[in-house]
């Protein structure tokens, strides 16, 4: 799998309590490959296949998330648009949708968390992502739902 090496040494890192300026760099290095292979797939039509880009994908993910974190709420939905066009899984699209929502309704992400995601729910297959939202999303959906549709259709 792409990038699984790479994600092992900064998962140890990361347990360890590691030098920051290497899984700073680490994670750059993971970023910028899972950027090119994003763009390679758009470019040739193709999607990232789960579990096949898992690693891809993770990184992309994190990257929303952190950008989403530093309040770059367009960025960050830009990304989590890509994410749910070009993952070819459909529990992870719709998972990628409600972080779209969330968004949309440029909540502070520690906020969206508390409130929509059951992070206490484990899912072996998904390991890698917060995949149980509670029924309170529902506002979330209904609220931006035509939103959501414009926007990732464009």
């Amino acid at each position: 799998m792409i990038l699984e090496k790479e994600y092992k040494e900064f998962d140890e890192l990361m347990v360890k309590n590691g030098d920051e300026d290497r899984i700073n760099e680490l994670f750059g290095e993971i970023l910028e490959k899972s950027i090119e292979v994003l763009n390679e797939k758009s470019q040739n039509k193709e999607f990232l296949e789960y579990p096949e880009h898992q690693y891809v994908i993770r990184a992309l993910f994190e990257y929303m998330l952190e950008l989403w974190s530093e309040g770059e709420f367009d960025e960050a939905k830009a990304l989590g648009y890509d994410l749910a066009y070009m993952v070819n899984d459909e529990n992870l699209k719709e998972a990628f949708s409600m972080f779209i929502l969330g968004l949309l309704e440029k909540l502070p992400i520690e906020k969206f968390l508390d409130i929509y995601v059951n992070p206490e729910t484990e899912n072996e297959e998904y390991d890698m992502f917060f995949m149980d939202f509670n029924d309170e999303i529902d506002e979330l959906v209904i609220k931006h739902r035509d939103t959501f549709k414009r926007e990732f259709s464009e």
